[in-house]
């Protein structure tokens, strides 16, 4: 079951949660893409919650940094 919230840090932002980490983006038009995605991230990253953080950071844009450049490649190859 996939989570319908962010994953970051409101207080510093997105632009400070995490700099360094290696961030993409993935257009999601509809809501169960949305849901597709943080299902695959739950299921392929280890302990995503800790090496991954996620935002909606415009109205159709999925915004995520991954801790582990392994975790990134991964990503953008199944959703880029």
């Amino acid at each position: 079951m996939a989570i319908i919230n962010e994953h970051y840090d409101y207080q510093r932002g997105w632009e400070h949660t995490q700099p360094g980490w290696h961030e993409c983006s993935v257009n999601v038009e509809h809501i169960e893409k949305y849901n597709e995605i943080i299902d695959w991230v739950q299921a392929n990253i280890g302990k995503f919650k800790r090496h991954c953080r996620w935002s909606v950071t415009d109205k159709n844009l999925l915004s995520f940094k991954f801790r582990y450049e392994k975790d990134y490649i991964l990503f953008t190859l199944r959703w880029s």
